[in-house]
């Protein structure tokens, strides 16, 4: 019985992994996170409205922490007085995305 219950916990924590990996969502990557705020950057400086871009997102992320995490993209990067390049939103919310999933240092 033990062998049988020692298997099975060995087997659920060696599909935790592969699990996870396929539960991802882009708000899970910051890589995508960047590749996203550079393309609403573009969208902006490219005069597509705020509205065009909240529809565009409602139409292709479905899975609502992405869509969460693109709106409050997309409010920012139009709040903003000036237009940010795509360069300069892609390195900005992929910096501010890795800062939050850096692990806190224990000392």
């Amino acid at each position: 019985m033990k062998r049988a219950v020692a298997v099975a916990a060995l087997a659920i924590c060696l599909a935790q992994p592969s699990t996870h990996a396929f539960a991802q969502t882009v708000a899970d990557q910051c890589f995508a996170i960047g590749d996203i705020a550079g393309q609403v950057a573009s969208w902006r400086r490219h005069k597509k409205t705020k509205e065009q871009a909240l529809t565009q997102a409602r139409k292709y992320y479905k899975d609502a922490s992405d869509r969460e995490a693109l709106t409050a993209m997309i409010e920012r990067i139009y709040s903003s007085s000036e237009a940010m390049t795509p360069d300069q939103a892609s390195m900005l919310f992929t910096q501010e995305c890795a800062r939050q999933k850096k692990p806190a240092s224990t000392q």
